[in-house]
């Protein structure tokens, strides 16, 4: 019996094309909009997120009331333990005040943040980055640097050039180190434009701290250790997870998504306290402009939604009424309200599927045509680009839910709206079209 209902319900729907290509242009079009402003924004928070960890060194850090100095091997070692075994676990330092540039024949750049890595260790966060010219390379020499592509182009660089690193050290001198260029990496953003990583053991010589090693001890200063999640950022609950097993072996500080908590807290001078800092904890103002686009987003879905429900139910009863005939008629013939109410439904349900496959179908070509263009010339907008263009994501389980509330809003206003209407009689039915 379903199959016959559906079976008439595709010969109304052809039979009555002219018709329906109002409702079927409103569900297409309204898919379409609701997935391409989905997919470009899950895109650019994406690309915003992913460049918040490069910068910052993953997904959350471990920080101290001092540098971390000797105890960094012990919280790396507990890490180990606790994490997933494809997390990674790394050490950086970074200097973001005094002085800091990079020279090439004559031609000079400055940088606001040099971060010491350790290549080896970050590998699967590096592998993220997008390279226009090398890679990572930790070389034996451990004298490798990565730029940003508007800093390569001030100093007219490219990979395997000897660039000179000038930068004022802690102890009130000026230092400077030879450094390789290994790669340049695309990126305009506030992170990236002008920040430089380089490997960890030229950091510390560029700081003057190796001019203090012993035979007995390389003198390290760890300004954090970092973890990153390659298969993708951790969850709340895994977060809080791992904060409960570092309590049982260190004193954490109490967990918390706002950084200045920790900033404005007095450690006691009886013990070491660390503190776990997640990524979002770090850039409060981009979680609030993430929150704004997601809002904004909510805002379209909602009146998407509410024009494809309730567009389609009364268009669709004024579309019952002028055939209120075959209704009398079905009904004559011996059809219930309810097979009545099948039929009109499945012909929603049919309109609602080939209008949705269609929109998502549109929403494809369009995301496609928009990541097509470099938009990096637009100031300040590199932070949600990779490699200068849109990178939309498309999130199955988001997207169904999305299409699901759209399919239960519409279907229910339908079957609100003809409730009455399938109760007619044939002899109604005539006095209606009279």
């Amino acid at each position: 019996m379903k199959s016959l209902y559906f079976s008439f319900a595709v010969k109304s729907l052809a039979c009555r094309a002219k018709q329906y290509k109002s409702l079927f242009a409103v569900c297409a079009v309204g898919v379409c909009v609701m997935l391409s402003v989905l997919m470009v924004t899950d895109g650019m928070l994406d690309s915003m997120t992913e460049k918040m960890r490069q910068y910052y060194g993953g997904d959350f850090m471990i920080l101290s009331d001092n540098p971390l100095l000797s105890n960094y091997t012990d919280v790396m070692e507990a890490l180990r333990e606790i994490l997933p075994k494809d997390a990674e676990v790394s050490y950086r330092d970074k200097k973001d005040s005094g002085d800091k540039s990079l020279f090439f024949e004559g031609a000079s750049v400055r940088q606001r943040s040099l971060q010491g890595v350790n290549f080896a260790m970050e590998k699967a966060l590096f592998d993220n980055f997008n390279f226009v010219e090398g890679g990572a390379e930790e070389r034996p020499e451990h004298d490798s640097i990565l730029i940003s592509k508007p800093a390569a182009d001030k100093l007219g660089v490219h990979i395997g050039d000897n660039v000179v690193l000038l930068l004022k050290t802690p102890f009130g001198y000026q230092n400077t180190v030879d450094l390789v260029l290994t790669g340049i990496f695309q990126d305009s953003s506030v992170f990236g434009m002008y920040t430089a990583y380089l490997d960890y053991e030229a950091f510390r010589k560029a700081l003057g701290f190796a001019a203090y090693d012993t035979p007995e001890l390389s003198y390290k200063m760890i300004d954090k250790v970092c973890v990153y999640y390659p298969g993708g950022a951790p969850s709340k609950n895994e977060l809080l997870r791992v904060y409960s097993e570092l309590q049982k072996r260190f004193d954490m500080f109490p967990f918390s998504f706002d950084k200045s908590d920790w900033q404005n807290y007095e450690t006691p001078e009886e013990k070491r306290v660390f503190a776990m800092i997640p990524l979002a904890a770090n850039v409060s103002d981009l979680q609030k402009l993430s929150n704004a686009l997601r809002a904004i987003v909510a805002l379209v879905v909602v009146m998407l939604v509410a024009i494809i429900s309730v567009g389609i139910s009364s268009t669709f009863r004024v579309i019952v009424l002028k055939r209120a005939v075959e209704g009398g008629t079905f009904r004559a013939l011996g059809m219930k309200p309810s097979g009545l109410m099948a039929l009109y439904f499945a012909e929603i349900l049919l309109l609602l599927l080939s209008g949705t496959a269609v929109g998502f179908a549109a929403s494809l070509v369009i995301v496609k045509a928009a990541s097509a263009y470099n938009l990096s010339f637009i100031s300040g907008f590199d932070l949600f680009l990779t490699g200068g263009r849109l990178a939309p994501s498309l999130y199955a389980g988001e997207a169904a839910v999305l299409v699901g509330i759209i399919f239960v809003t519409t279907l229910g206003a339908v079957l609100f709206t003809l409730r009455k209407l399938v109760h007619i009689s044939p002899v109604g039915a005539l006095a209606t079209v009279s």
